[in-house]
C-alpha cells in the first residue's frame, strides 16, 4: 500500500485562480490520500471534474493530470485537449527530476512537481520526519472530556461566532470527506487567530501499539517556518496517547527552557529550535481532539505563546482552555457532518444496485415502503438471454475479466433498452435479463414498449455477435410485484406464470431459430396498435404447449421491418405480404391436423429455420397426426 501526498506552499502575494477573485491564504496546505490500485484517477484543481484537487494552487489546472498505481510505480499523465470542456492542455508542465514532461512514472520515495505543488509517493517504510517538541518535555498538560468543556465560558465568542458564520458557506460545497477536513481547517485558523497550523491526522490502523506513526491526512499551516526547523511536523506522542489511550480533548504546552531538554535527545537541531523559542519567549502549544466515532481520527491544532510584554513572567495562555473548546465543537461538527457524507454515499452506491427506474422514489423513504409493498399487477415481461456464452465463458477460463467485459457490455445493451422504455430490470440471470412493465408506474402503451425495446436488444445484439446471439421472449398477465424473496435477502421481482412463460418462450427461440417470440395476447396487441407493420412484423408459430406447463397457447414471432445484416428473413423481406399469406395457410393446415397438406405448403419455406422445425415435428410420427391430436406442440431444436 502507498500514499500521495501534495504539499502546496502559498506565498503572500498568490491569489485564485485568474479572473476568479478568490485570494487564497498565504501558507502550507498538504493532504496524503492512500492510492488505489489499478484505478484512474483524475488530478487537479476542480472538484466538480477530478478525484483529487488540490484547490489552493492557481498553476494547476482545473483538470491537470492523470493518476494510475499498480501497486508498485504511480505513472502521472499531463492531460491533452478534450472538448468541450478543456479545450487546451494545461499551461503548465508536469516536473519530474528537475524536468518538464507529458508523461512520468513515480515510485516510492519519488516526487512531481506541479506549480507551487510537491506531489511525493509514500511507501510503507517511509519514515515521517521527527516533531521537535517530541524531544523536549511537556510543561504543561490538560486533558477535558466534551462533557467538561462545555462548562467552559468563552470570553471574547465574537471571533468565534465569525469563523461559525462561515459554515453554511464552507459545509454547501462539501461534497467529499476531504473537501470537508479542507474547509473545517479553514473554520479553525480563522476562529484561533493565534494558531499557526490546523491537520487532520490519523493513527493508521495497521500501527503496532508500540510505533508511533501518524499520517496526516491533509492541513493547512499559516506561518510554515513557525514552530519547526523545517515543514509542519503534529507532535506523534500527543496524538498517538490521544487517539489510543486518552479518547478526549488534550493541551499540550511545551517547555522551552535548556534545562528541561529531555536528556536522552541526540538530535541538536530540536534543542536549537526551542532554544530559539526560549530566547525570544515562544512557548510551543498543541491541542489535539479524537473523533468520537470510532476512527481513528483527530484534530490538531498547534501554535505559539508569545510573552508580549517585558514584565510578565510567563506568557498568557488563558485562551487555551477555549480553543480547546471550540475545537471540540468543530469536531462535533466533523464527525455529524462526516456520517451524512457517508450516508450519502452509500445511498449512491445502493443506488446503482436498485433498478434504474425505481432510483427516484429512494429519496422518500415512507412512499418507497408502499411501493416496495408485493402486489398484483398486469405486467408484460420480457425474457432476453446470451446465446453461447457458456461455451465462450469456459474458453475463457484462464481469463475470467476479459470474458466478463464482453458479456457486460451485451447485459448493458439489454438493460438500457428496457430503462430506455421506461421498464424495470428486475435482475440478471446469469447471462440474461429480466424486464418488465406495469410496475410500479402503469402504461397503456406497455406491451409496444416492451416489443420496441426487444426489437432494440435484437438489431443491437444480433449483428454484433455473430454465433453468439440472443433470444427473448414476451408476454403479458397478472403476476405478484414488488420487493420479493427471502428475509435476509429481498429485491424486486415477479412471481407467476406469466414470468415462466417467458422464459419458456425465448427457450423456444432456439428450436424455431427465431429471434424474438411472443405470446398471442401480446401479438394482438401489437397487430391492433401496428396494422399496417410499419413499427414491427408478426407471423403464427402455431399453438405451442411449454416446457412443464400444461396450458397451450398461440406463439407469435415478432421482426424488424427492415432486414438486419446477416440476418435476411421472410420476415423483413420485400415479400412479406405474400408469404405471410402461404405461411398462415400451412400454420392453419398443421394446427388442423391435415399434416400432408401442411408438409406440402412448407416445402416453399425449406430455407426457414421455423418450417423446419414444424417439419421435423411433423416427420416424429411419419407425417400423420397422432391420435388426440390438439394441435399444440412442444418445439424441439434439430437433433445431433
Amino acid at each position: 500500500m502507498a500514499d500521495l501526498e501534495a504539499l502546496t506552499r502559498i506565498d503572500p502575494t498568490t491569489s485564485g485562480p485568474p479572473g476568479s477573485g478568490v485570494m487564497i491564504a498565504p501558507g502550507q496546505y498538504s493532504w496524503r490520500y492512500t492510492l488505489p490500485e489499478k484505478k484512474l484517477l483524475r488530478l487537479g484543481s476542480d472538484p466538480a471534474f477530478c478525484d483529487w484537487v488540490v484547490p489552493e494552487d492557481r498553476m494547476i489546472s482545473r483538470f491537470h493530470a492523470t493518476l494510475e498505481w499498480d501497486g508498485s510505480t504511480l505513472t502521472v499523465t499531463r492531460r491533452g485537449v478534450m472538448k468541450p470542456d478543456f479545450p487546451s492542455a494545461p499551461q503548465n508542465q508536469i516536473w519530474y527530476h528537475n524536468r518538464p514532461v507529458e508523461k512520468c512514472e513515480v515510485r516510492p520515495g519519488e516526487w512531481f512537481v506541479i506549480g507551487q505543488t510537491r506531489f511525493t509517493v509514500r511507501g510503507e517504510t517511509d519514515s515521517d520526519p521527527d516533531c521537535p517538541v517530541d524531544a523536549t518535555v511537556v510543561q504543561r498538560e490538560e486533558g477535558r472530556s466534551r462533557a467538561e468543556l462545555e462548562n467552559v465560558v468563552f470570553s471574547n465568542p465574537g471571533i468565534l461566532l465569525k469563523a461559525v458564520e462561515q459554515l453554511p458557506a464552507y459545509l454547501k460545497v462539501v461534497a467529499t470527506e476531504a473537501g470537508l477536513f479542507r474547509q473545517m481547517l479553514k473554520v479553525a485558523l480563522s476562529a484561533m487567530p493565534r494558531a499557526d497550523a490546523a491537520a487532520i491526522v490519523r493513527i493508521p490502523p495497521d500501527c503496532p501499539v508500540g510505533e508511533l506513526r501518524v499520517t496526516v491526512i491533509e492541513q493547512n499551516v499559516r506561518n510554515p517556518s513557525a514552530g519547526t526547523a523545517g515543514e509542519f511536523v503534529p507532535s506523534r506522542r500527543l496524538i498517538k496517547r490521544v487517539v489510543c489511550d486518552q479518547r478526549k480533548s488534550c493541551l499540550h504546552v511545551w517547555s522551552t527552557d535548556p534545562t528541561d531538554f529531555s536528556s536522552g535527545s541526540s538530535n541538536s537541531d530540536h534543542n536549537l529550535t526551542l532554544g530559539v523559542m526560549h530566547q525570544q519567549g515562544v512557548t510551543p502549544w498543541a491541542i489535539c481532539t479524537p473523533f468520537q466515532d470510532g476512527s481513528q481520527h483527530a484534530l490538531y491544532i498547534s501554535g505559539r505563546i508569545t510573552v508580549r510584554n517585558p514584565t510578565e513572567t510567563k506568557p498568557d495562555a488563558s485562551h487555551l482552555p477555549e480553543y480547546q473548546k471550540f475545537i471540540e465543537i468543530l469536531v462535533a461538527l466533523l464527525e455529524t457532518t462526516r456520517r451524512t457524507l457517508r450516508l450519502t454515499r452509500q445511498l449512491t452506491v445502493t443506488k446503482e444496485a436498485w433498478p434504474y427506474n425505481l432510483r427516484k422514489h429512494l429519496d422518500d423513504p415512507d412512499k418507497l415502503e408502499a411501493l416496495l409493498r408485493p402486489r398484483e399487477r398486469d405486467v408484460t415481461v420480457l425474457f432476453c438471454d446470451l446465446r453461447g456464452f457458456t461455451g465462450y465463458a469456459e474458453e475463457q477460463g484462464e481469463s475470467l475479466s476479459t470474458a466478463w467485459e464482453v458479456i457486460q457490455r451485451a447485459l448493458d445493451t439489454m438493460s438500457n433498452a428496457v430503462t430506455e422504455k421506461g421498464g424495470i430490470v428486475a435482475g440478471f440471470r446469469g447471462d440474461a435479463v429480466l424486464g418488465f412493465w406495469g410496475w410500479p408506474d402503469q402504461h397503456i402503451d406497455q406491451i409496444e414498449r416492451a416489443a420496441d425495446a426487444a426489437l432494440r436488444i435484437f438489431e443491437r445484439l444480433a449483428g454484433r455477435m455473430v454465433q453468439r446471439r440472443c433470444g427473448l421472449g414476451i408476454t403479458h398477465g397478472r403476476a405478484l410485484a414488488g420487493r420479493l424473496g427471502a428475509h435476509d435477502l429481498a429485491v424486486v421481482d415477479l412471481y407467476g406464470p406469466v414470468v415462466n412463460l417467458a422464459f419458456r418462450l425465448e427457450e423456444m427461440t432456439k428450436a424455431l431459430g427465431v429471434g424474438i417470440v411472443v405470446s398471442d395476447e401480446v401479438a394482438k396487441k401489437l397487430q391492433s396498435a401496428d396494422p399496417n407493420c410499419t413499427r414491427w412484423r408478426l407471423r403464427t408459430l402455431g399453438n405451442v404447449r411449454p416446457r412443464g406447463m400444461k396450458k397451450a397457447l398461440g406463439a407469435f414471432e415478432l421482426a424488424p421491418p427492415s432486414p438486419i445484416p446477416g440476418l435476411e428473413s421472410m420476415m423483413t423481406g420485400d415479400a412479406f405480404e405474400d408469404s405471410l399469406r402461404l405461411w398462415n395457410e400451412a400454420v392453419e393446415l398443421f394446427t388442423r391436423g391435415e399434416w400432408s397438406e401442411a408438409a406440402a405448403r412448407l416445402y416453399v419455406f425449406t430455407d426457414d429455420p421455423a418450417a423446419r422445425c414444424i417439419m421435423r415435428h411433423m416427420a416424429r410420427t411419419k407425417g400423420v397426426a397422432p391420435q388426440g391430436w390438439d394441435g399444440a406442440f412442444l418445439p424441439r431444436p434439430e437433433e445431433t
